[in-house]
């Protein structure tokens, strides 16, 4: 007898004939469905295997099918596929009984990966509670330094729990992905992961992102993150961002319990969990009179500290070899490994950019050289410690960046950082908040840095 087939779900002909003819290479019986209730009855008449279930389908949200397809088929393990890289979207296909979860465009090695650990029962959806408790946690970044195993224990710990928790730690670290791996480990199966952004939100806009809008004359209705959340996590971002007027709302809300509406809608009880994030320092905020220590006091009731890469010991090197396994996979990359030469520049660099900076340092090796292993020659020039002569050119017969030279050459960190703010607030045409944006830091921290030179745009701040 035949194995039970797999069953793909897109509604792109494109994807259905590479995902089909990649799978029946590897020996598998295909059935493909373009639709949600075509798939619904393709399961119910050959009852699969494995399911690949796009996210956007025509005819309903490929989340909810995912559902479906396991009511009428208790043994399918499916995969989520996607277009959009999206955490809140991935957690919940995971939360819906997905196994695995796959972002578009896929190389065939990476498609038959997935598929074969599926089968054999190593997908992360599919590991034992003992299996989980062994792994890192923090899919791909946390590495087996001491300072990452005990934040991964405290994430752990707390998973279960409806106490707030307080994230912390340089941009980079990985705050948010964090957050999410909490709310993944929570064992909450209805409720969402909701973000909201409180550095880049429109402070005008952000109270109704938070408490949401009731029908008016003047205003649509508009669902409130705090309702989205409902069982589930609502992750504040940078929330030391707050205005102060936001800041006492929201203390308001976490002593009452329960959100009004504006446009006086009814209020309803708050039922989702607290997590927030902090590229600050929260109790250097507090002392500063920035930050409500009373609010601050609330949401920090477990607080988590992530380390900066230069503190995680040879973190540096797990978290490069295993993104280049996924990017060489995702983007079909001939790389292997990273030569000793390369594993000793990662050691030393002090990476300020933490993982971020990390990560984009491997993919720009990647994509831009020939491996099979990433050479010194092969990283950007800054981490080659490369002088300019003096004739501006690098030193090194780079066909791929002729003439560049280095730009931080004869420059203090500090001086560095200046003219990076600087230049970034300019492409956003005076806008602090957009430049923060960019740079991925919070707007008071812009906005701090520019009195500190001499330059306060308090007056001219816009969204």
């Amino acid at each position: 007898m035949s194995p039970p087939p797999i069953l793909i779900v897109d509604d792109v002909t494109t994807h259905l004939t590479i995902f089909s003819a990649t799978l029946e290479a590897e020996g598998h019986d295909v059935i493909t469905a373009r639709s949600c209730q075509e798939a619904l009855k393709l399961a119910q008449r050959h009852t699969p295997d494995i399911a690949l279930v796009d996210l956007m389908l025509p005819d309903g949200d490929g989340v909810a099918l995912i559902a479906k397809l396991m009511s009428c088929v208790p043994t399918l393990k499916p995969i989520a596929v996607t277009a959009f890289a999206s955490v809140d979207r991935a957690v919940s296909a995971m939360r819906n009984g997905a196994v695995d979860f796959l972002v578009k465009p896929l190389a065939p090695d990476q498609l038959v990966s997935v598929v074969n650990n599926a089968l054999a029962g190593r997908s992360i959806g599919q590991l034992s509670e003992e299996s989980i408790a062994r792994s890192s946690g923090i899919a791909g970044e946390a590495g087996s330094s001491q300072p990452m195993k005990e934040v991964c224990e405290t994430i752990r710990a707390v998973a279960g729990s409806a106490a707030p928790v307080f994230i912390t730690g340089e941009s980079g670290t990985g705050k948010v992905t964090a957050a999410a791996t909490l709310h993944a480990q929570s064992g909450i199966l209805t409720g969402q992961f909701v973000k909201i952004d409180c550095s880049t939100t429109d402070p005008e806009r952000i109270e109704a992102e938070l408490l949401g809008h009731a029908a008016t004359a003047d205003h649509a209705e508009k669902t409130g993150a705090v309702e989205r959340a409902k069982d589930g996590t609502l992750l504040l971002d940078e929330v030391c961002a707050l205005s102060p007027i936001m800041q006492a709302r929201l203390l308001n809300i976490l002593q009452s319990g329960r959100v009004t509406p504006l446009g006086g809608g009814a209020p309803y009880l708050m039922s989702c969990r607290f997590v927030c994030t902090s590229t600050p320092d929260p109790a250097a905020e507090v002392a500063a009179g920035r930050f409500r220590a009373d609010l601050f006091y609330r949401l920090n009731v477990v607080p988590v500290h992530l380390p900066p890469l230069r503190e995680r010991g040879t973190d540096a090197i797990e978290i490069a070899e295993t993104e280049l396994d996924r990017l060489c996979a995702q983007e079909g990359r001939p790389f292997r490994t990273l030569s000793n030469g390369v594993k000793s520049v990662f050691l030393e660099h002090t990476w300020p950019g933490n993982i971020r900076e990390l990560i984009n340092v491997i993919w720009n090796a990647a994509l831009l050289n020939d491996g099979p292993v990433i050479e010194i020659s092969d990283l950007p020039p800054y981490l080659r410690g490369i002088r300019p002569s003096p004739d501006g050119q690098t030193g090194l017969n780079n066909p791929r960046f002729p003439g560049r030279t280095d730009p931080f050459e004869g420059r203090t960190l500090a001086q560095i950082e200046q003219q990076a703010i600087e230049a970034a607030i300019q492409a956003a045409n005076g806008s602090v908040p957009a430049a923060a944006r960019a740079l991925d830091v919070s707007p008071s921290t812009l906005y701090r840095k520019l009195e500190n030179w001499g330059k306060p745009v308090r007056g001219a701040r816009k969204g």
